[in-house]
């Protein structure tokens, strides 16, 4: 930090030694490709940096609806300056301000956001003569949490250890600044005290806090769960976060929510997408939480409301009670033994009041995301968007194919083909999950094709080609998302390959024998079988795959039974 603090302070304080007035404050940005998965909506920026100076000449945040930038030719006339354009910087929040920062934001009520902030210093710069200056930050992490998707962002960056020495076996919670907790493979953190149950498993950037009990045939995957939790049996946990105290019934399904301090989520409870629960609240039993819902205790009216504040049926109130309106715990959506107050839709306005929340809780990406994208709202834009985005996906997917045919007829290393994999993802916008896929499939396709007219030596070829390309696969299959991604993709492929669906027992073999699909991830995808369409269906895959996964599941019962 020292070497940070010097690099950011040193520059700040001499611009300020030479005149008090016009340096306003440094903005550390943080360098980031457009494609990050830290990269929301808001803070998709894009920027021009005089190169002399670091000064910033233009700051635009765009938003869903506008993809273009517009920068003043004003920037670019003086012949002397030399002026960057960035658009693989992110906003980090923070900022090094002199006093006249705050009184700016208290003269100008038009300033409601730091953004609003920014614009108007650069828009009024001649006239008030006020400049921003920037720090990019290339060797240090510098990140904000300022909604749920930035917390979980910043969290699998800790639990990837990209935060270090800020990890999370290192705390300040105890006297010995040190926690007893062991790292396992793909950043599994599991404190010595924590318990898991027969044939449960937990995957994928996940953590088990100190005296945390996990019952029988359960499933963790890209979650932590807090100190003192207990998680019943068969209950399925995917990308939530669980903090303290909770309690969780058997039979249980959390998806991608956040579970605050001392909830109780009874039997048969199916928390969706995007739903939180704030602390004590009781939920259930055999309910379906609808994603983006929010649960709390508290049940007072809003302070625009005429009405009188609203307590729980628990609250004692004495001689006053016939003052102040009573309202029940909403048991119809919580459930028989349901504690809390769901938070209401206002229905005299458009998106209503719960879309407003879900907004500013989960940012752009929740409200806009893959499912939400086929709604009506955006309907126009994706008119004109998907047939472009498929062009891109169809062309990547034609130049990897075309590498990896190179690489086994020229013999070219793998090393030299994830580079050049890798530039064509960037070109193209790709994600890790469309590598993943696009290289699985092509290497099943590449094998096919050579065995067309004798389908008896696909196994030979195929074997041989993934031999090759061993390293290749183990390149971008380094974590359990990646290797689901990589084994329902060769199941889709063999539901439309008869080749493919006769050696598939022996694909997964020479697979988890190189490492390249691990146990864990093979026995998760055997238990959550996908509905896709094709000759086979995947009760015939699961049958031919049979006997493998009862070997796979016998050698981890002895390895239990060992350790």
């Amino acid at each position: 930090m020292s070497n940070l603090h010097f690099k950011l302070y040193a520059p700040y304080r001499n611009r300020r030694e030479k005149d008090k007035n016009a340096p306003l404050m440094t903005l550390v940005l943080r360098s980031s490709s457009p494609a990050h998965r830290s990269r929301t909506p808001e803070d998709n920026i894009a920027v021009a940096l005089d190169l002399s100076s670091n000064r910033v000449l233009h700051y635009h945040r765009f938003n869903k609806a506008s993809s273009k930038v517009n920068f003043p030719l004003n920037i670019l006339q003086d012949p002397k300056s030399r002026v960057e354009l960035r658009y693989d910087l992110t906003d980090t929040g923070i900022w090094v301000c002199s006093p006249q920062v705050p009184q700016l934001f208290t003269d100008n009520f038009d300033y409601q956001t730091q953004y609003d902030l920014i614009k108007g210093v650069l828009i009024n710069e001649e006239f008030l003569g006020n400049q921003i200056h920037a720090h990019v930050a290339n060797s240090r992490y510098c990140s904000r949490v300022y909604n749920f998707h930035s917390y979980d962002v910043v969290s699998h960056d800790i639990l990837s250890r990209w935060t270090h020495p800020f990890v999370p076996e290192i705390t300040i919670d105890e006297p010995s600044f040190l926690e007893n907790y062991s790292l396992l493979r793909h950043n599994l953190y599991l404190h010595n005290t924590c318990t898991l149950g027969k044939n449960s498993q937990v995957l994928d950037c996940s953590l088990i806090g100190r005296g945390t009990k996990i019952g029988n045939r359960c499933k963790i995957t890209n979650s932590v769960i807090g100190n003192g939790c207990t998680i019943e049996d068969d209950c399925v946990i995917d990308g939530s976060y669980i903090w303290d105290g909770v309690k969780i019934g058997c039979q249980s399904t959390i998806t991608k929510s956040f579970i605050c301090d001392s909830v109780q989520v009874y039997s048969g409870v199916m928390v969706n997408q995007g739903c939180v629960l704030c602390d004590s609240v009781h939920v259930g039993p055999k309910i379906d939480l609808e994603s983006g819902t929010v649960v709390h205790l508290s049940s007072t009216t809003d302070d625009f409301d005429d009405g009188e504040p609203e307590l729980s049926t628990d609250f004692y109130l004495g001689p006053y009670l016939h003052v102040l309106q009573i309202k029940p715990y909403d048991i119809a959506q919580l459930g028989d033994q349901g504690k809390g107050y769901v938070w209401e839709k206002d229905n005299g306005s458009e998106t209503g009041s719960d879309a407003s929340l879900v907004l500013q809780m989960w940012g752009i990406m929740f409200i806009y995301g893959s499912e939400s994208e086929t709604s009506s709202m955006d309907s126009a834009d994706e008119d004109e968007q998907d047939p472009i985005m498929d062009d891109d996906l169809t062309t990547f997917q034609r130049e990897v194919k075309e590498s990896l045919c190179g690489g086994i007829e020229e013999n070219i290393q793998s090393d030299n083909l994830v580079l050049e994999i890798n530039s064509s993802k960037y070109a193209y916008n790709m994600s890790v999950k469309d590598v993943v896929q696009t290289v699985t499939k092509s290497l099943l396709e590449i094998a096919t094709e050579k065995t067309a007219n004798d389908p008896t030596q696909y196994f030979t070829n195929l074997k041989m080609i993934l031999t090759h390309y061993v390293p290749l696969l183990l390149n971008y299959n380094k974590n359990g998302s990646s290797q689901l991604d990589c084994i329902y993709s060769l199941e889709g492929f063999a539901l439309n390959s008869e080749a493919t669906m006769n050696c598939l027992v022996k694909v997964l073999m020479f697979l988890y024998e190189n490492d390249v699909l691990s146990e864990e991830v093979i026995l998760h995808w055997n238990s959550n079988p996908r509905d896709n369409s094709g000759t086979f269906s995947p009760a015939n895959v699961r049958e031919k795959v049979k006997k493998f996964i009862e070997w796979l599941e016998e050698a981890e019962e002895e390895d239990s039974e060992e350790d």
